[in-house]
């Protein structure tokens, strides 16, 4: 991924930067959640105590209504003149002076109490008197309601749920036990509270925030409203159960891990000292997160303006960093190519400088050392080309200086070439294939070379040999080896009809296509034993007219070029003086 130095360097110090800019992040975002989580505990704890104060407060004045009521019944139950109907309660038609006392005290709370459901009186021997006409149109027996078993068992006034029969919504009941003058326990006195209506009390100076319930000390629940102040009517007795189960499971914890629905939650209580009521606060996770949202853009607009500079400051300490190593690394690569005389310069960095100063000094003397060999194996190297080409000419003196000629000419066709045709060889690799092209006539038999007349079919067959000896020849030199392919086959054809392997068109090295035309235009002006030598503007003629026939016609164009230019000429004419005594061979 990171293919450079510098793209490295950077990746690592942008990671180093980033690691802190998360974590600082990471730990003051839950830094935050946490604070923001303790907020909300202590907000919710002190909600439940106000709560818990209140409504001792209202269980205070039930239960003193009910001391008043009781005592204003305990004269007509001590003289038996109470009467009760058996069933529902019904008032009788006719009812006596301390019935209707009663049910007149009765009526006298309700007044006081707007909250007040109803006020009733229930005796152990199944009778029973209320306020009103009906209890919600229930025909059960009273003393199989809750509130009357659980005052019988506790012996004592307690707040319960019970559903009244025919009414909507939940019922509280403050009760205690009635009992005569001789201490034998007569029934239940209860009154009946509209449940709705103490929880807007209650709402009036303690609105709720969350879902907050009120657990009984028998178990029974109360929903008190949501955290919209309306009570909710989808809680299921299941999912009361749900919740004492938690209570039950997360004992000694303040905080329980809470599931309503879909929804994960907090589960606060708390239990009044007073009362013994549990109070349970449920804080939705997703309340949290909603009150952390601004606080994530924030924190993320931030990170981001962080990184940036970050990225800015990495790239240029990066920069910074790199600059001497992509030097050095620059310079080498050069070394590698050969370029001997490249220099690093010198950066800041102490160690950086030194390692520099090393590499220059290297240099140096690699280069001191490469140009001594170089010198070395470029003039043994022409001394080996210079000792074969004039081999050929001792052997076959009336080609003196054509190998020169046609390495001169081309030369200047390699001169005149586009840079990427160049690059596929040396100047110095043409050269010396140039000057060794014909090196392969010293295998040849002087009775053919040097033979006097035409040649025949046979003898011709012979000559043809010398481009593919000379190959041999120069292959078996280690350094000139990679210019053979040149001197093999500079008698090829464009059109595939020449020797000594019939190559066509691009089949045939470019240096081979090159001696091609450099070969026959030095042939062409010099003397043969057939011809006399022709002039250089029918040499150039006649080149033209065999491009893509015998000559790369790409090749052709640029030896054009260079001869229009101006740049072929020849220094001396040939030493030959007598026609009669040119070889016969030299027309090969």
């Amino acid at each position: 991924m990171f293919s450079k130095a510098k793209d490295r360097i950077f990746a690592a110090l942008l990671f180093l930067c980033l690691i802190p800019i998360i974590l600082v992040s990471l730990v003051n975002y839950h830094a935050a959640k946490k604070a923001l989580f303790e907020q909300y505990s202590t907000n919710i704890r002190e909600h439940m105590r106000r709560l818990d104060d209140q409504l001792s407060l209202y269980s205070m004045v039930g239960q003193r209504e009910l001391d008043k009521l009781a005592e204003k019944l305990s004269a007509p139950i001590n003289s038996g003149k109470l009467i009760m109907p058996p069933g529902r309660g019904h008032p009788p038609s006719t009812p006596t002076a301390e019935t209707a006392a009663v049910l007149e005290a009765f009526t006298e709370i309700q007044k006081k109490h707007a909250n007040s459901r109803n006020i009733c009186l229930i005796g152990i021997d199944g009778t029973s008197l209320f306020l009103l006409p009906k209890n919600g149109g229930s025909e059960s027996d009273p003393r199989g309601w809750d509130v009357y078993h659980h005052t019988l068992r506790d012996g004592q006034g307690h707040f319960h749920i019970m559903k009244s029969d025919g009414r909507e919504g939940e019922s509280w009941w403050t009760s205690r036990l009635i009992k005569d003058d001789q201490g034998r326990l007569f029934g239940v006195l209860a009154i009946e509270w509209n449940a709705k209506q103490i929880n807007k009390w209650l709402q009036k100076d303690i609105r709720p925030t969350n879902t907050t319930l009120l657990i009984f000390s028998r178990g029974n629940m109360l929903l008190f409203g949501d955290k919209d102040g309306t009570d909710r009517e989808d809680w299921t007795g299941q999912e009361y159960s749900s919740v004492l189960q938690a209570l039950q499971e997360g004992t000694g914890k303040e905080v329980i891990p809470f599931i309503h629905g879909n929804e994960e939650m907090h589960l606060f209580h708390y239990m009044s000292p007073v009362s013994g009521y549990t109070y349970v606060e449920l804080l939705p996770n997703s309340a949290i997160d909603q009150q952390l949202n601004p606080l994530k853009e924030i924190f993320w607009v931030v990170t981001i303006l962080v990184v940036l500079l970050a990225v800015i400051i990495t790239r240029r300490v990066a920069k910074w960093i790199n600059r001497p190593i992509r030097s050095l690394v620059e310079a080498t690569e050069a070394l590698q190519q050969g370029d001997f005389s490249i220099r690093v310069k010198k950066h800041g960095l102490q160690e950086i400088s030194q390692l520099e100063d090393k590499f220059n000094q290297m240099a140096s003397q690699l280069q001191t050392l490469i140009q001594r060999e170089r010198d070395y194996m470029q003039t043994g190297l022409d001394q080996i080309v210079r000792s074969f080409y004039l081999a050929v000419e001792m052997k076959d003196p009336y080609t003196a200086g054509h190998s020169e000629r046609v390495t001169e000419y081309a030369l200047i066709i390699y001169d005149h070439m586009d840079e990427r045709k160049k690059a596929e060889f040396s100047r110095d690799d043409l050269r010396f294939a140039g000057l060794m092209h014909d090196i392969g006539k010293v295998a040849i038999p002087d009775r053919v070379l040097l033979k006097d007349g035409k040649l025949t079919d046979e003898e011709y067959e012979l000559i043809k040999l010398h481009a593919s000896i000379g190959a041999n020849i120069v292959n078996q030199i280690v350094s000139l080896a990679h210019v053979s392919p040149g001197v093999r086959h500079h008698h090829e054809r464009w059109d595939g009809r020449g020797y000594p392997d019939r190559l066509a068109e691009k089949d045939i090295p470019l240096m081979g296509r090159i001696l091609a035309v450099a070969d026959t235009f030095d042939a062409m002006t010099s003397t043969r034993s057939y011809r006399k030598a022709l002039s250089m503007e029918e040499a150039h003629a006649e080149i033209l007219r065999c491009a893509s026939t015998q000559f790369d016609p790409e090749i052709v164009q640029v030896f054009s070029k260079a001869y229009k230019a101006g740049c072929f000429h020849r220094n001396k004419l040939p030493s030959y003086t007598n026609q009669s005594d040119l070889p016969a061979a030299a027309q090969a």
